[in-house]
Formats: structure tokens, sequence, C-alpha cells
């Protein structure tokens, strides 16, 4: 290893979005937020390495969740006959709000099948004295070889306390050149929920974001 090589990686990034859509509903009561990152990893063995990190987003109070979101996690990663695998733990805590912390458990594998990368996870929330639910989602992207582009898909399943038997969808399309990244989502779910304004915040929107990674 070169004196300046690191045993570690890191990586993070800030985005800006006009919504803030979990699984295809509105933590932001449909209005703008700012969303960033930061992720160490360290390699533990061949082709395997544990990774901790902190994810952060901006809120609205009128959705009921606080005004602000942090995600800390941390988890093992690897690669299996090049098929990707990841299991992490998260404990997301909402300020300014009382009692809807709680604790996250997600595995999820991506590979390649011809052009396209395929996807999958189980994601399972514990509320803690107040119940649970369990999310699955199937995702896929598809790069447009030399030009920045991919468009992406995901449909994904959730049934538990919080949501019964809802289905959210998407379809969008990004570009990324260096560190900068753009893109927009169209997002629908099968559920209506009603943000201050009366609007549905688990209806069909169109979400576009901005950012920069390092």
């Amino acid at each position: 290893m070169a004196d300046d090589e690191l045993p570690f990686t890191f990586n993070g990034g800030v985005t800006f979005l006009n919504d803030y859509r979990l699984r295809g509903a509105s933590l932001s009561d449909t209005k703008p937020v700012i969303q960033g990152s930061v992720e160490a990893g360290v390699p533990i063995a061949e082709n395997v390495s544990a990774f901790v990190g902190v994810w952060a987003s901006s809120l609205d109070k009128d959705a009921g969740a606080g005004a602000m979101e942090t995600d800390l996690y941390a988890g093992l990663q690897g690669t299996i006959s090049g098929v990707k695998v990841r299991a992490r733990y998260l404990r997301l805590v909402f300020h300014d709000a009382e009692n809807i912390d709680f604790d996250q458990y997600e595995v999820g594998v991506s590979g390649p099948v011809g052009p396209v990368t395929l996807g999958a996870g189980v994601i399972h929330d514990e509320y803690h004295f107040t119940g649970h639910s369990t999310y699955t989602y199937t995702s896929a992207t598809l790069p447009i070889d030399n030009t920045g582009f991919a468009v992406k898909g995901l449909v994904g399943y959730e049934d538990g306390t919080r949501w019964n038997d809802k289905v959210n969808w998407q379809l969008g399309v990004s570009y990324a050149r260096g560190h900068f990244l753009i893109g927009a989502d169209y997002i629908d779910t099968n559920k209506f929920s009603a943000a201050s304004n009366g609007d549905n915040r688990a209806g069909a929107t169109v979400v576009g974001y901005i950012g920069a990674r390092f």
C-alpha cells in the first residue's frame, strides 16, 4: 500500500429535491427538501467490507414527522459470483417529533443481467411497542452507453402498522457527469393520505432532483 493510500473508503453527497417521497408517500408535505450523507467503509475480508454512515433530510412539520430526519446506519456488503449483497441496520431519528423514531433492518441484492442491473430487497421496520411493517421491492437500471444517462424503475409493496397493502411504483431518468447528478422520477401509489393542503401525499407526482457526489 502506498503511503498516501487510506485503508478505508469515504463518500457522500448533497441533493436538492422538490419533494421527499419514502416508498411513494411524502414525508415533507409535498414541499422541497435538502438531503445529505456521508459514509465510510473498510475492507474486512476478500470481497467483503464493513461500513457506517449518516444520512439526513429536512422535513416539514405539517407532515407529522418533525423538522428533520437523521438516519444512523452500519452494515456489511460484498460480492458473490458477480452479485452484490448488502445488509445494514438503521436507526431513524425524527427531530421535533415524539415517539416516532424506529429501527430498520435491510437486506438487498443487485447484479447485471445483460445491459440491465436488477435489484431486490427486504426492509423490516420495528416501531417498538406500536407495531412493525415489512417492505419488499424490485428495481431495474439501464445505463445508456457513453451518454451519462440512465433509465430506472422500481416497484415496492409495504404491509404493516403504518401502511396496509400499499404498492408504490416509479420510473425515472437521471444524468451523471463527474460529481454532478440530475434527474426526475414519476412516482405513484395505490393509497390516499392527505397533505396539509388536502392533496394526496401518496398520489402521483414527478420528483426532480439535482445534487453532487464525492
